[in-house]
Parts: structure tokens; C-alpha cells; sequence
């Protein structure tokens, strides 16, 4: 089966390690040979959204994951160090694939400190603890800090006034800047000299971006059975519908918690488990719009 979208991106909700679902869904794609115009990623989706860009997502390795979170659990380590072992060994691939005129566009979430005062606690050693806290005022979707000190920047291959250039020079500092979750990054993040926090505090799943560049119909993959809100301060829910543009959902019937894999923890037997369980979903998805 062959389908070439139209006007059409697919964009990928964050997820920790719970992201190896989307790899699951984007691999059942590119066996379909189902390739979109352009792929959106936040946080940990983005080094698979990359590779789903350049048609190469069967050599994205889950042993990258249970890598990570080996990496993380050494003495003195965070998330932090499982990312930038994963961006490590995948960034040589990435720099040779994603800007071959063959790839497709691949944009980026990242969130931008755009106060002084935020930047000192968010770049500093006052970061856990200021990110334990942030968690405490999205579970009451209290966005008084978001509104006023970050501003949702998109990171694009394709050059547009409407986002940032993303380009192999500043590849890794972006993609690690969109994983950065306070509480449990422990290594600031900076892009060209500018302070950036988790593409989820202004965009989980960056669906809605994607509708403003003009996309029509866009397929937003989910990593969370209960949850499409568009970023995890907000009340508000990614529509499945905006003015002209169409938006489906592609989402795990449980939380894949219940299957072994949380944000921060996992198997390899449950990593191996939710990749199928996501491929399969996949699938299914395919099947529904023949």
C-alpha cells in the first residue's frame, strides 16, 4: 500500500520513555510505504520524528532505550545523560539524512525562557525543585508562569518566517533542549546562547502549530489514552477539527504504564511489548482510512 499525504503532517506527542509507542506507529507507516509532508516532535519524539523524515525509522535501535536508562541511573546522572547519549549516537545518521532534498520536514517544539528571572531558575541548581513545583501548578492548570515567562518556538528544516531555522549546527542543542523536564535534567539547555526548557510546557503534541503553518489534516499520535491536551499546563484539548483542518488521533487504549513503560521507566521485554502494541495500532490506523 502506497500513500503519498497531501498537505498533510503527522505530529508526535511527548512521552519519556512511553514515546517507543509513536516509534511503533511510524514504523507500521514506513512499511506501508505512508510518508507525510512533514513530521512534528516534542521532547522525546523528536529524534524519531527526525528519522521518520528521512524514511529511515527501522534503524532507530530500542536498545537506545533501555541504554538510556542505564546511563540515568549511574551515580550522579539524570535523564539528562540518557539523552545526550541517545542524541550522540544518532546525530551522525541524522546529519547526513535530514537535509538530503529526499527528506521531509521536520519540525521541532521547544520551549523559550524568555525572562531573566526565569532563566535563573531554570538554568541553575534551583531547577528540580522549581520543576517539582511547576508539575504541582499543571495538575490545577495554572499557567500564570508559562504565560508570562516562555514563548513556543518551532524549529523547522525548511526555512520560514514563522520558525526557527533548524539546521546540523544546532541539531543536538535542540534536540536536547526539548527534552529538558526540570525535575529530572539536571544539565541546562541553551540554543545559541538563548535559555530553553521541554517542548511540553508550551506544546505537548504540536499539533495546533502544524495547523497555523497550513497543514489540512494532520495525524497526531499519542503517547497518554486519556490525555490531547495541548500542553501540560492547559485545561485545553487539541480539537479534532480547526476551521479547514482535520485532525486524527492515534492513541494506546491503556496507559502504557500498565504494559511496563512509564516517562522514566521500563524494560526491555515491556519496551519490545508497547513497539508492537504501537506498530499494531499502526496498522489498524491504515486499515480505517483505506
Amino acid at each position: 500500500m502506497c500513500k503519498l499525504l497531501k498537505n498533510n503532517a503527522v505530529s508526535c506527542m511527548s512521552g519519556g520513555y512511553k514515546t517507543i509507542f509513536t516509534q511503533g506507529v511510524l514504523t507500521a507507516f514506513e512499511d506501508n510505504e505512508f510518508i507525510a509532508e512533514a513530521y512534528a516532535g516534542c521532547s522525546s519524539s523528536a529524534l524519531i520524528a527526525a528519522y521518520a523524515a528521512f524514511g529511515k525509522i527501522k534503524e532507530f535501535d530500542i536498545s537506545l532505550w533501555t541504554d538510556g536508562l542505564k546511563i540515568s541511573k549511574i551515580e550522579g546522572n539524570s535523564q539528562s545523560n540518557a539523552i545526550i547519549h541517545s542524541i550522540t549516537q544518532t546525530f551522525p545518521v541524522i546529519r547526513k539524512e535530514l537535509w538530503l532534498p529526499a527528506a521531509r520536514r521536520l519540525l521541532i517544539a521547544t520551549s523559550y525562557v524568555k525572562t531573566g528571572e526565569a532563566e535563573s531558575v531554570t538554568q541553575t541548581e534551583k531547577a528540580k525543585r522549581f520543576g517539582q513545583k511547576l508539575l504541582i501548578e499543571a495538575s490545577r492548570n495554572i499557567t500564570t508562569w508559562k504565560d508570562d515567562n516562555l514563548e513556543l518556538h518551532l524549529y523547522d528544516t525548511v526555512k520560514d518566517d514563522r520558525t526557527k531555522l533548524l539546521s546540523p549546527e544546532n541539531f543536538e542543542a535542540v534536540a536536547y533542549a526539548t527534552t529538558r523536564m526540570l525535575h529530572a535534567w539536571h544539565i541546562p539547555a541553551y540554543i545559541e546562547g538563548k535559555a530553553y526548557i521541554d517542548g511540553s510546557y508550551t506544546s505537548l503534541c504540536p499539533a495546533v502549530p502544524l495547523k497555523n503553518l497550513g497543514y489540512q489534516y494532520i495525524i497526531c499520535i499519542l503517547t497518554e489514552h486519556d490525555n490531547k491536551k495541548t500542553d501540560i499546563f492547559s485545561a485545553d484539548e487539541i480539537p479534532s477539527a480547526i476551521d479547514n483542518c482535520k485532525i486524527d488521533f492515534i492513541r494506546p487504549d491503556v496507559n502504557l504504564k500498565e504494559m511496563g513503560v512509564d516517562y522514566y521507566a521500563a524494560t526491555e521485554e515491556s519496551l519490545q511489548k508497547v513497539y508492537m502494541y504501537g506498530y499494531e495500532k499502526g496498522l489498524e490506523f491504515l486499515k480505517s482510512i483505506e
